[in-house]
């Protein structure tokens, strides 16, 4: 069997990781890799094929938990800034999708209406929950006393 029938492997399993992002098929690539190696090496397929799968299963057993953490570790916690006022930078629309909001620190964030109604320019609101990166807001009520 040639080597470079690993290295087709390796590149398809290499596609399937990149649409999919599952961190599960990139470990068949380290396999292929290390498969090729042994092919070129002159082992014979039946061993290819084990160096394959064993290496594979391995790196997908030891490797992937480690992966996931590190992946998952840069998503959001629990929002801090609910409850805060901003100001309202650029007017929302939920059905147009555009908004953006200034919080207290001066960081600007895409914003949706709580409500779905819209929310012009400068108006001051309450942030009341947080969905992946969008605020979700609400126009603050100021009471004259």
């Amino acid at each position: 069997m040639s080597p470079f029938i690993w290295l087709g492997v390796a590149v398809v399993m290499g596609l399937v990781e990149a649409f999919s992002l599952s961190l599960i098929t990139m470990w068949f690539v380290v396999g292929a890799l290390v498969a090729f190696v042994a092919s070129l090496l002159g082992f014979d397929i039946a061993v290819q094929i084990g160096i394959f799968l064993v290496v594979s299963v391995a790196c997908l057993i030891v490797l992937r938990p480690v992966f996931v953490k590190y992946r998952d570790r840069g998503k959001l916690e629990e929002p801090t800034c609910i409850g805060q006022v901003a100001i309202v930078d650029e007017a929302i629309d939920n059905d147009r999708l555009v908004g953006r909001v200034e919080t207290a620190d001066h960081m600007t964030w895409a914003a949706r209406s709580a409500n779905g109604e819209p929310i012009a320019a400068g108006v001051n609101v309450v942030i009341v929950g947080q969905e992946s990166v969008r605020l979700i807001v609400e126009p603050l009520n100021r009471k004259e006393s």
